[in-house]
C-alpha cells in the first residue's frame, strides 16, 4: 500500500488533540461512576471503538492507494515550421498596428498552445534563411519572434516558393525524418508569390508535408509606411499594398493544404491551430507506468460504520 500524502505535523496535531480530549472524558466518566457507585467497563467499549475509527479516519486523510496497474503512456507531436514573410509589404497597415505586428502576436499565441510539437522560424523576402531551427524552448522562440523587423533581410520581395524549398529541405532531413509528421505555416500577404516550381510542389504531396497557407491583409491595401512617410514608386506614385488571396489560395491547392485569412475583419488563426491540433503526430515517447488509485473511501465508510456504532451503544453509569 502506498500513500499519497505524508504523515506530518497535522496528523501529530489530531493524534494530540484526540488523546488530550479523551483522557480529559475518561478522567470525568470515572469520577461520576464512582460517586454513583456503578460499573464503567462500557467505557472501554466506546473507546476501542473511537480509537479503531479515528485511526481509519486518519488512513483515509493520508490518501491510501493500492491496486496498482500497469498503463501505457505516449507522448506525441509535430515537427512545424512557422515561415514569415518579411518583405516590405508586411509593414501595411490595413491590418492594425501592421500585417508583421498582427502576425507576430498570433505567432506568439500559435507557439504558447504548441504543447509536445517542435516549432521552428524560418524568414523569407527575395531569399530564405532559418531564423530558429526545430526546438521545444517555447521561450527562446518567442525572442526570435519579437525581434522580426521588415529591414532584417538585405533584400525586399516576395518569393514564397524559396521559403518553402528551405523548409521542406530542412524537414525531410535527419535519421528519423520518415517517422515524423511535418507541417509548415507559411504567413504572406501574396504579393508578387509567383510560381513554384512542379518538382517543389511534388515533393511536399509525396512526402506528405501539411502546408497551411495563412494571407495577412486585405483586397482594399493600403499604403506603406517608409522613414515617417509612405513608400512611392519612381513616378512618385504612391505603392498600394493588397492582400492576393487567389494566388494563396492556389498555392494551398497545389500543395493539398489549407488556406485561412486574418485581418481586422476576420481572423481565422483559431481554425487554424484547431487543425494542427486534429493532425495526428508523431511518437515522442512511449513507456509503461504504474498506475494506483486513491482508496480513502474504503477507510472513511470503515470509520462511519463505527462511529454509528457507537451511537448506539450506550453507557449506562447508574441503576434505577
Amino acid at each position: 500500500m502506498n500513500w499519497n500524502y505524508p504523515f506530518g505535523t497535522t496528523e501529530y496535531i489530531f493524534i494530540f488533540l484526540f488523546l488530550l480530549l479523551y483522557v480529559t472524558y475518561f478522567l470525568r466518566m470515572l469520577r461520576i461512576t464512582r460517586q454513583l457507585q456503578t460499573t464503567s467497563r462500557s467505557l472501554f467499549i466506546k473507546f476501542f471503538l473511537r480509537c479503531i475509527a479515528f485511526a481509519l479516519l486518519m488512513m483515509a486523510l493520508l490518501g491510501p492507494s493500492f491496486g496498482e496497474a500497469g498503463r501505457e503512456i505516449q507522448a506525441e507531436g509535430k515537427d512545424i515550421y512557422l515561415l514569415t514573410d518579411l518583405s516590405k509589404s508586411m509593414d501595411a497597415t490595413d491590418v492594425v498596428p501592421s500585417r508583421l505586428e498582427k502576425i507576430k502576436f498570433e505567432i506568439n499565441r500559435l507557439i504558447s498552445s504548441a504543447g509536445t510539437n517542435r516549432l521552428g522560424l524560418i524568414v523569407f523576402s527575395n531569399e530564405a534563411y532559418v531564423q530558429a531551427p526545430l526546438t521545444f524552448d517555447q521561450a527562446a522562440l518567442e525572442l526570435f519572434v519579437q525581434s522580426l523587423q521588415t529591414d532584417l533581410l538585405p533584400r525586399s520581395g516576395t518569393h514564397a516558393c524559396s521559403a518553402l524549398d528551405l523548409a521542406y529541405q530542412k524537414l525531410i532531413s535527419g535519421a528519423q525524418a520518415s517517422n515524423q509528421a511535418k507541417m509548415m505555416v507559411l504567413f504572406t500577404d501574396g504579393e508578387n508569390t509567383g510560381t513554384c516550381p512542379a518538382t517543389l510542389l511534388n515533393n511536399i504531396r509525396r512526402f506528405g508535408i501539411r502546408v497551411f497557407v495563412v494571407g495577412v491583409g486585405t483586397k482594399v491595401g493600403s499604403s506603406i509606411p517608409a522613414d515617417g512617410q509612405v513608400l512611392r514608386t519612381g513616378n512618385g506614385e504612391m505603392v498600394i499594398s493588397k492582400l492576393n488571396p487567389a494566388a494563396l489560395q492556389k498555392l494551398a491547392e497545389q500543395t493539398n493544404g489549407s488556406y485561412y485569412e486574418v485581418n481586422n475583419e476576420k481572423n481565422e488563426l483559431p481554425r487554424l491551430v484547431a487543425d494542427i491540433n486534429s493532425a495526428s503526430g508523431r511518437l515522442i515517447d512511449s513507456r509503461t507506468v504504474a498506475v494506483t488509485t486513491n482508496k480513502y473511501y474504503y477507510f472513511l465508510a470503515g470509520a462511519l460504520f463505527l462511529l454509528i456504532i457507537d451511537v448506539l451503544v450506550t453507557v449506562r453509569t447508574f441503576r434505577l
